[in-house]
C-alpha cells in the first residue's frame, strides 16, 4: 500500500533497469511494499534481488536498507 497516495498498486515508467530499481530502493525506504518490478518485456525482478541490489549500490541520498 503507497500510504502517501492512499493505494494498494503504483506503477511507474522508467527510462532504464537502474532507474526502476532505484525508485524501488526509495519506495522501500519509505516503507512502501514493492513485490516487483516489470520491464517492458514482462521481465519481472522480484523484491528479494531488488533488496539485493539495494544493498549493493547505496548512495548518500540512498543509505543502506538494513
Amino acid at each position: 500500500m503507497d500510504r502517501r497516495l492512499n493505494r494498494d498498486a503504483v506503477s511507474r515508467s522508467c527510462a532504464t533497469k537502474e532507474d526502476a530499481l532505484r525508485l524501488a530502493c526509495d519506495l522501500m525506504r519509505r516503507e512502501c511494499r514493492v513485490h516487483f518490478i516489470e520491464g517492458p518485456a514482462n521481465e519481472k525482478v522480484r523484491a528479494v534481488e531488488i533488496l539485493k541490489w539495494c544493498k549493493a549500490h547505496p548512495s548518500s541520498a540512498r543509505p543502506p536498507l538494513k
